[in-house]
C-alpha cells in the first residue's frame, strides 16, 4: 500500500482514533440509539448496519479513520439499543425508512446527507434517496447493489406459514441464556461464516444483555426481525425506486460476498441505476462483512467518497 493509506492505518489503534458518544433520538414509539463518532459540531455521515445487526458493525472501520471525521452509526428499530416497534406485525422496509426520517427531521440538517450502509440498510438508503432526491448527496453501499425484493408468488403461496411463525416468535420469545461466544457462534453460522468469530462477538456485545446472576447473556433483538417474509417490495416497485435516485453512489463489493438475487435481477438494477445517476463499482478482497474483518480495504473508499480525502487505494 502507498504511504497515504499506511498513514490511515497507523491511526487505527492509536490514542488519536475517533472517540464516540452514545446517543438517543426520540421517535413516536420510543427512541433510536446510536454512536456518534468524532466531532458533533459538524454534520455527520449517517451509517446504517445490516440485517439483525447493530451499530457495532462499524466499530472496526471507525477505529482506523482519522479523528476529525464525523459519523453517526444508528441502531435500526428492534436492534441494538433502539426501541422495538409496539405493533405486532412483521418489520418492513417502510418502518426502517420512517425511523430514519424521524431521526433526520430531529437533527434538522440543512446540508445534503451522505450515507454509509452495509447490506440490508443499503435498501433503506436507496428508498430514502428516491423519496427525498434533493436531500441526499452521496451513498456508499457495502456488498449490496439494490434492495432485496419479495417475490409476489412466494408471498401468496406461503404467507400463512410466515404469519404463524411470527405469532409463535412473539408468544414464545426465547429467553435462552448462553455465553457471548455461543451467541456469536450461532449468529456466525446463520450468516454462513461471512465474518470472523471476533466480529460476531463484537456484534453480540450490543445484541445481548448480560445477566449478572448467571454470568450469561440473553439476546435483546426483537424476534420479529427474523421474519423477513414481508419486509420488502416486489422488484417492479424497486426498479421504479432505483430510477428516482439522483445522488452519487459507490458500491463496494466483497470478492467473496453473499449473493441474494439472480445475476439477471442485479444487472437490471445496475443498468437502471447507471441511467439514473453517477454510480461506481469496486471490488475488494473479502466477504459480506469485509468492513468488519478487513476494514483497511474499505477505509480508503470511505475517506475518498464520503469525506473528500485524497487517499490512494
Amino acid at each position: 500500500m502507498r504511504s497515504q493509506v499506511r498513514n490511515v492505518l497507523q491511526r487505527a489503534y492509536s490514542s488519536v482514533a475517533p472517540k464516540y458518544e452514545e446517543v438517543r433520538f426520540p421517535v413516536p414509539w420510543g427512541h433510536i440509539a446510536g454512536k456518534w463518532w468524532g466531532p458533533q459540531d459538524r454534520q455527520p455521515v449517517i451509517a446504517m448496519h445490516g440485517w439483525q445487526e447493530n451499530s457495532n458493525s462499524f466499530d472496526p472501520l471507525m477505529k482506523i479513520l482519522p479523528p476529525d471525521v464525523s459519523v453517526l452509526t444508528l441502531d435500526m428499530p428492534g436492534n441494538g439499543l433502539s426501541s422495538r416497534f409496539p405493533t405486532y406485525g412483521t418489520y418492513h422496509l417502510t418502518e426502517d425508512l420512517s425511523a430514519l426520517r424521524a431521526v433526520l427531521l430531529h437533527l434538522k440538517y440543512k446540508k445534503p446527507i451522505r450515507f454509509l450502509c452495509h447490506s440490508y440498510s443499503s435498501g433503506v438508503a436507496t428508498t430514502y434517496s428516491a423519496s427525498y432526491p434533493t436531500e441526499v448527496e452521496r451513498a456508499l453501499f457495502i456488498d449490496m447493489v439494490k434492495p432485496y425484493a419479495m417475490n409476489p408468488k412466494t408471498l401468496a403461496n406461503h404467507g400463512g406459514q410466515a404469519l404463524d411463525k411470527l405469532i409463535d416468535f412473539q408468544l414464545n420469545e426465547s429467553k435462552k441464556e448462553a455465553t457471548l461466544e455461543e451467541h456469536a457462534a450461532q449468529y456466525r453460522k446463520a450468516l454462513m461464516k461471512s465474518m470472523s468469530m471476533e466480529s460476531a462477538k463484537l456484534l453480540m456485545e450490543r445484541a445481548t444483555v448480560f445477566n449478572p446472576a448467571t454470568g450469561l447473556y440473553i439476546a435483546n433483538r426483537d424476534p420479529r426481525i427474523k421474519i423477513e417474509f414481508y419486509y420488502s417490495f416486489p422488484n417492479e416497485f424497486l426498479y421504479e425506486i432505483i430510477k428516482k435516485i439522483k445522488c452519487k453512489v459507490l458500491i463496494v463489493m466483497g470478492s467473496k460476498g453473499l449473493i441474494f438475487e439472480s445475476p439477471k435481477i442485479i444487472k437490471v438494477a445496475k443498468d437502471l441505476m447507471e441511467k439514473s445517476t453517477d454510480v461506481e463499482y469496486v471490488e475488494v478482497d473479502g466477504t459480506h462483512h469485509v468492513h468488519m474483518d478487513k476494514p483497511h480495504l474499505v477505509a480508503p473508499y470511505v475517506l475518498r467518497f464520503l469525506f473528500d480525502r485524497k487517499v490512494d487505494n
